[in-house]
C-alpha cells in the first residue's frame, strides 16, 4: 500500500497503481513510476495523485512531478513520476560566496546549513579551493560539492552520510544459468582520452610551479586524443599532479551491461539482495564474461498486493556519469524543509536519537541462532546484528564484515554520534604519522591536517593550518643608512654603483613569506636603477631592476616584493633594503610603504 499527502495536508492510502517500479542509482538518484486507474476502491484518493503531492514508499518520501493523463473508454488513467523529495533543495538558494579553501566539513555546512538535513562524514577529504563558491540552489550546489571532493553519499530519511565510495565489496554472483534472465553489453567511447595535460600552483609572475602530463597506454591503440587539463593550485610537486592527471584519465572504452535478473527474494531466497555501489561478480560463459565490477543502477517492479519486487533490472559498469548527468533532467521543484515555527527541526544529537529510535520501533526483524544470535533485517537481509561471546557486530553486507562492532579490544565504528565524549585523548589520522590531529590534556595538536579558526563574524584566522592575518615588522629608527645613502623629502637616494642599505627591518620568522612594498625611480640618461633585499652579508634574497621616471606608477605607489623565507622557524629575522645603479649617472631614489609577513 502506498500513502499519499496532497498539497493541503490531507494524507489518504493508495490503491489501484499498476507497474509500481522504483528507479535507484549510485548517484543518488531515487524516482517511483507507476499507472492508477480510477476505481470505487480509491474514489477518496485518486483526485489526490496530482502535482507536487507526496507519495510515501518504503519510508521514503515521493514528490509528483511528472502526470500524463490518457483516456481509457470514458474515463481517464494517469501516468506518474515521483521523484525524492531530496530534490525539493533545488528551490532553495544560497545567496552567500565564498572564494579561497574550504574543508569538506565546512563545504556541507555552507551547502546544507538551515536545512532539515544533518550529516556524516566517514572518509577523509581534502581541502579545496574555490573561487565564488555560491550564489545558486543549493541543489546545484551540493552537486558541485560532490564532484570537486569526489564523494558519494547515502539518504536515509534525512540523515546524508559522506564516503570516498558507497557500497560493499560483496561475493553477490549474477551467473548464468544461475540467477540472469537476458543479458546487455552497452560500449561508449565518447568520453575516451588518452593524453592529458595538469598545472598546479600559480606563481605570481603567471607561470606554474609544476606542471606535468601523461600519456595512457593505450595511446597505442586509440592515438592520441586530448582531455580537458587539470588546473588545481594545490599540487605543488611532479608526484602529485601526475597521480592525480592518471585518476582523471578515462582512457579505456566505458562498458555498461544491463542485465534482467531473477530476483529471489520472492522465491524465498532472502540474501540475494544487491545495492547500488556494490562491488559483485558478473560470469557468463556464453560471451565470455568473467569479472568483479560495480553495481550503478537498480530499477525494481513491484507487486501492487505484497509490494515485494517482481522484476529487477540492474546495470553494472565503469561508466563515470556525473551528479550533473544523472539529475539534469530534474525539474524545478518546491521544497518546504523548515519547521512550522522557522526552525531546524532537530539538532543533531536529537536527529541521531530519533532515527535510532525510529529504527528500532519499526524494525521488522527475526532471530536466528548461528554463532550466537543473529537479528535480520526482513526487508534488506544483508543489515544484520550478530551478538555473541566474541562482541557484538553490525553489518550491512550480510555478515561478510563488521563496520560496526563491540568487541574486549574496543569499539569500532564509522559514526559516533553522542551527548559528551570523556577521553584521556582523541587522535584522528588521515596519513599516518604525517597527518594527523590530536586532542589531549594538553590542547589541541594538528600536523599537516586542514585546521581552520573562524570568527563569530565569519572571518578564518586561521585558513588550512595558515595564519590568515598579517605579522608586524620593526625598522631602525632613526634610519640606519650606508655612507652614500641620503634622505630626500621621504625618499631614499643614493648615485652609488654597488648596493647600499637605506635601512633595515627586524622581525620573527613566524610565517613563510616577507611582503615588502616599495617605491622607485631614477633620474638621469643610459643607467638603469635597481633595489633589493638582502640578509647580513650582502646575502640577495629579492631583487628589482627599473628604468622609470618620477611619474611612473611605480614611483607612486610601488610594487610588492615577495621574499620566501622557508619553513618558519621562529628565529629573529634581519633584512635590508638596498639601492644602487649600474652606471654612474643621475640618482636612485627609493622607499618603503609598508611591510609584512604572511602564509
Amino acid at each position: 500500500m502506498l500513502i499519499i499527502t496532497d498539497i493541503n495536508g490531507n494524507t489518504e492510502a493508495l490503491t489501484g497503481y499498476k507497474g509500481l517500479k522504483r528507479y535507484r542509482n549510485v548517484n543518488g538518484e531515487k524516482t517511483l513510476a507507476f499507472l492508477i486507474l480510477p476505481t470505487e476502491q480509491n474514489a477518496h484518493s485518486y483526485p489526490m495523485v496530482s502535482e507536487e503531492s507526496v507519495i510515501d514508499f518504503d519510508g521514503e518520501p515521493y514528490r509528483i512531478k511528472q502526470i500524463a493523463e490518457k483516456s481509457r473508454g470514458t474515463t481517464f488513467i494517469k501516468e506518474v513520476i515521483a521523484v525524492h523529495t531530496f530534490f525539493d533543495l533545488i528551490d532553495d538558494h544560497v545567496y552567500a560566496l565564498h572564494s579561497g579553501s574550504m574543508t569538506f566539513a565546512s563545504a556541507v555546512q555552507f551547502v546544507l546549513g538551515d536545512t532539515e538535513y544533518t550529516w556524516s562524514i566517514v572518509d577523509q577529504f581534502y581541502a579545496q579551493d574555490f573561487e565564488n563558491f555560491g550564489d545558486e540552489n543549493r541543489l546545484a550546489l551540493f552537486q558541485t560539492l560532490l564532484e570537486r571532493y569526489g564523494a558519494e553519499f547515502t539518504l536515509n530519511g534525512t540523515h546524508i552520510t559522506f564516503r570516498q565510495r558507497i557500497g560493499n565489496a560483496t561475493d553477490f554472483q549474477f551467473r548464468y544459468n544461475y540467477n540472469v534472465k537476458t543479458i546487455t553489453r552497452d560500449i561508449k567511447t565518447s568520453n575516451l582520452s588518452t593524453y592529458i595535460k595538469g598545472f598546479g600552483k600559480k606563481n605570481e609572475d603567471g607561470t606554474y610551479a609544476v606542471e606535468a602530463e601523461y600519456t595512457s597506454p593505450n595511446a597505442a591503440v586509440f592515438g592520441i586524443r586530448h582531455a580537458k587539463p587539470v588546473r588545481d593550485e594545490r599540487y605543488t610537486t611532479v608526484e602529485g599532479l601526475n597521480t592525480r592527471l592518471q585518476a582523471e584519465l578515462i582512457d579505456e572504452p566505458e562498458v555498461s551491461i544491463t542485465i534482467d535478473f531473477a530476483d529471489l527474494r520472492r522465491a524465498g531466497f532472502p540474501y540475494d539482495v544487491p545495492s547500488e555501489g556494490d562491488d559483485v561478480f558478473l560470469i557468463y560463459e556464453p560471451i565470455g564474461i568473467d569479472i568483479e565490477t560495480r553495481l550503478v543502477d537498480i530499477d525494481e517492479e513491484f507487486a501492487e498486493d505484497s509490494l515485494l519486487p517482481i522484476r529487477t533490472t540492474v546495470t553494472l559498469g565503469n561508466i563515470r556519469d556525473s551528479v550533473v548527468d544523472r539529475w539534469a533532467s530534474v525539474e524545478k521543484q518546491v521544497s518546504d524543509i523548515i519547521g512550522s515555527d522557522g526552525k531546524v527541526k532537530y539538532n543533531v544529537l536529537d536527529a541521531a536519537v530519533k532515527r535510532a529510535t525510529e529504527a528500532l520501533q519499526s524494525a521488522q526483524t527475526e532471530l536466528e541462532f548461528d554463532n550466537g544470535i543473529i537479528a535480520r533485517d526482513k526487508n534488506n537481509p544483508n543489515f544484520l546484528v550478530l551478538f555473541n561471546a566474541a562482541g557484538l557486530g553490525i553489518s550491512t553486507d550480510g555478515g561478510q564484515t563488521f563496520r560496526q562492532a563491540i568487541t574486549s579490544q574496543g569499539v569500532v565504528t564509522d559514526v559516533l554520534t553522542a551527548g559528551q565524549i570523556d577521553a584521556n585523548n582523541i587522535s584522528v589520522r588521515g596519513g599516518g604519522e604525517t597527518d594527523y590531529s590530536l586532542i589531549d590534556a594538553n590542547g589541541f595538536f594538528a600536523k599537516g591536517t586542514a585546521f581552520t579558526v573562524e570568527r563569530p563574524d565569519g572571518y578564518k584566522l586561521i585558513n588550512n593550518g595558515v595564519a590568515n592575518f598579517e605579522f608586524a615588522t620593526d625598522m631602525h629608527d632613526p634610519p640606519f643608512r650606508d655612507s652614500g645613502v641620503n634622505i630626500n623629502g621621504y625618499w631614499f637616494t643614493t648615485a652609488s654603483t654597488v648596493p647600499v642599505s637605506g635601512n633595515y627591518y627586524t622581525f620573527k620568522h613566524t610565517a613563510r613569506y616577507l611582503k615588502m612594498q616599495v617605491a622607485f625611480y631614477k633620474t638621469g640618461d643610459g643607467n638603469t636603477g635597481g633595489i633589493r633585499i638582502a640578509k647580513n652579508g650582502n646575502i640577495l634574497l629579492v631583487g628589482k631592476s627599473f628604468t622609470n621616471g618620477i611619474s611612473d606608477q611605480a614611483a607612486v605607489v610601488g610594487e610588492i616584493l615577495t621574499v620566501d623565507l622557508g619553513v618558519p622557524t621562529g628565529e629573529v629575522v634581519s633584512v635590508y633594503l638596498q639601492g644602487y645603479q649600474d652606471i654612474a649617472n643621475g640618482n636612485v631614489y627609493f622607499r618603503k610603504i609598508r611591510a609584512w609577513l604572511e602564509g
